[in-house]
C-alpha cells in the first residue's frame, strides 16, 4: 500500500462503526417507511451485526483482500441506492441492508490487509498519516450530519457513496497475499441457520421499540425466546475450531455486550428520563468521538499507566464508563469512555487474534469480530426480555414501557418504568461484570505464568 492517499481509506473504513448510524436515525423520521420510520435504522442495524454470520457461511473461499474490494463497492452501492429516497421511502431501505452487510466487515477486512502489509513488506502508516486521517474524520461527521439537517440527505449519501468508491481504487492495487493454500470449504449450513436466527432475534428485538399493539409485543417476546433457544441448540451442537487464544473469545464477547449495552439501554434511559433530546450529542456523538480520538491518543493513554496490564485498563477502564451511565449527567463521559477504550481493546485483541492464530491469519479478525456481533445479539435480547419480565412482576402495561422507552408518549407509570429500567440494567451491568473480572483474573493469571504480556 504505497499510496499516499490512503489515510483517506482508513478513515472512511473508521466511520463504519458510527457515521451509518447518524444517518440513518436522522434521514428515517423524514420518509414514510414501515415501523414509523424505524425501519431503515432497523435493518441496518440488523444486517451489521448478523452479516458477518451470512459471509461465513459460504465458506473461507476468497481472500480478505477480494472480500474487502467486494464489500467497498457494495457499501458504495447502498450509499448511492440512498441518493434515491427523493424517488421512493424503498430506495432507503435497501440502501440499509447493503450498507448494514458492508459496514458488518469492512473495518476487520481492512485491518487485516493493514496486518498483512506489516507482516509481509513491513509497511505500515506513519504519524502523517494518522493525522490527516484524524482530521478527515472530524471532517466527515460534522458534514454529513449537517446535510441531514439541511434536508439534504440525498447529498449526504451521495458523497459517502464517492468516499467508498475511491477507497475501493485507492485499494486495488493491493497485492495477492500469498497464505499459503487457501481452504476450500462448502457451504456451512450451520452458520446459514445461525445468520437466519440471528436475524430474526435481531429484528425482532428492535422492531418491539416501535409496536404499537400488545398481542404483537407478546408474539415477538414469544419468538425471540424460542430463537434464542435455537442460537444455544446450534451452538452446542457445533464443532467450533478454536483457533485464536480463547480469552480472546471472551473479551470480543463480552466488549460486544458492553458497548451494545450502553447504545441500547442508554437509549431508553434517555427516553425515560425525557431527555431523548439529548440523545445524538449524549449517546452517538459522545460514543462516535471516543472512537475517533482512541485512534489516534489512545497509545499515549496507555503509557500513563505503565504498571498496569493494557487489556487489563482497557477492561477496568470499559466498566467504569458502563457504570458511569446510572448518571443522567455523565451519560456523556460514559458514551466517550466506551467508546474510547472499547475501540483500544479491540486493537489490542486484534493484535493477538492475528499474530497468535493457530489458523489462517487471513480470516483471525473476522473470527474475533463475530464474538464481539454475538455479545451485543445475546445482551439486547437479554435485556428486552428482562425489562419485560420484571414489568409484567410489576404490573406496568407493556405498551406504556415501548412508549416511554422510545419517546413517543409520557406513560402513567413513569417513575415504576424507571425504576424497573435500572434495575434491569444494574442486573445486567453486574453480571458482565462478573464475567469480565472473573475472565480478567483467569488472563492475568495465564500471564504470569507465560511472562508474554500484550504489547
Amino acid at each position: 500500500m504505497k499510496n499516499k492517499l490512503l489515510f483517506f481509506t482508513y478513515a472512511v473504513v473508521n466511520t463504519t462503526l458510527f457515521l451509518p448510524y447518524f444517518l440513518y436515525l436522522l434521514i428515517g423520521n423524514h420518509y414514510p417507511t414501515f415501523l414509523n420510520g424505524w425501519f431503515p435504522l432497523i435493518i441496518f442495524y440488523v444486517c451489521n451485526l448478523t452479516g458477518t454470520f451470512l459471509v461465513r457461511s459460504f465458506g473461507k473461499k476468497v481472500s480478505t483482500r477480494e472480500l474487502l474490494l467486494f464489500f467497498l463497492l457494495l457499501a458504495s452501492v447502498g450509499s448511492f441506492l440512498g441518493v434515491l429516497v427523493f424517488v421512493n421511502a424503498l430506495w432507503l431501505d435497501l440502501s440499509a441492508i447493503l450498507l448494514g452487510l458492508s459496514c458488518s466487515l469492512l473495518l476487520p477486512l481492512y485491518l487485516t490487509i493493514q496486518y498483512h502489509e506489516r507482516r509481509l513488506f513491513h509497511r505500515s502508516f506513519s504519524g502523517k498519516d494518522y493525522g490527516l486521517a484524524f482530521l478527515t474524520m472530524l471532517l466527515f461527521m460534522p458534514l454529513f450530519i449537517f446535510l441531514v439537517k439541511v434536508n439534504l440527505p440525498e447529498l449526504a449519501f451521495g458523497l459517502y457513496g464517492i468516499a467508498f468508491l475511491v477507497s475501493f481504487f485507492l485499494l486495488r492495487d493491493l497485492p495477492h497475499y500469498d497464505h499459503g493454500n487457501m481452504p476450500s470449504t462448502s457451504f456451512d449450513s450451520r452458520f446459514f441457520l445461525l445468520f437466519l436466527v440471528l436475524t430474526g432475534i435481531t429484528f425482532a428485538v428492535k422492531s418491539l421499540r416501535v409496536l404499537t399493539d400488545n398481542h404483537f409485543s407478546l408474539i415477538l417476546i414469544t419468538l425471540i425466546v424460542i430463537l434464542l433457544i435455537g442460537v444455544f441448540y446450534l451452538i452446542q451442537h457445533s464443532a467450533f475450531e478454536f483457533s485464536l487464544p480463547r480469552y480472546v473469545y471472551w473479551f470480543g464477547f463480552l466488549q460486544g455486550m458492553i458497548t451494545n449495552f450502553f447504545i441500547l439501554f442508554g437509549t431508553f434511559y434517555l427516553f425515560s428520563l425525557q431527555k431523548g433530546v439529548y440523545l445524538y450529542s449524549f449517546i452517538y456523538l459522545a460514543y462516535g468521538v471516543g472512537i475517533i480520538s482512541s485512534l489516534f491518543v489512545g497509545g499515549k493513554v496507555l503509557r500513563l499507566f505503565p504498571k498496569v496490564e493494557k487489556v487489563t485498563l482497557c477492561g477496568i477502564a470499559l466498566l467504569i464508563g458502563a457504570g458511569l451511565i446510572f448518571i443522567p449527567y455523565c451519560i456523556p463521559i460514559s458514551g466517550f469512555l466506551i467508546g474510547f477504550f472499547s475501540n483500544l481493546n479491540s486493537s489490542l485483541l486484534n493484535k493477538v487474534a492475528y499474530t497468535e492464530t493457530t489458523g489462517l491469519k487471513d480470516n483471525s479478525l473476522l473470527v474475533k469480530n463475530r464474538w464481539g456481533k454475538l455479545g451485543s445479539i445475546f445482551q439486547q435480547s437479554l435485556l428486552f426480555l428482562l425489562f419485560i419480565s420484571f414489568c409484567y412482576f410489576f404490573k406496568i402495561p407493556i405498551l406504556s414501557l415501548l412508549e416511554t422507552i422510545t419517546g413517543k408518549s409520557i406513560a402513567p407509570h413513569l417513575t415504576d418504568i424507571v425504576f424497573v429500567l435500572r434495575m434491569t440494567g444494574g442486573v445486567i451491568l453486574f453480571g458482565i461484570a462478573v464475567c469480565y473480572l472473573i475472565t480478567l483474573f483467569f488472563y492475568e493469571k495465564g500471564l504470569k505464568a507465560t511472562q508474554k504480556p500484550v504489547e
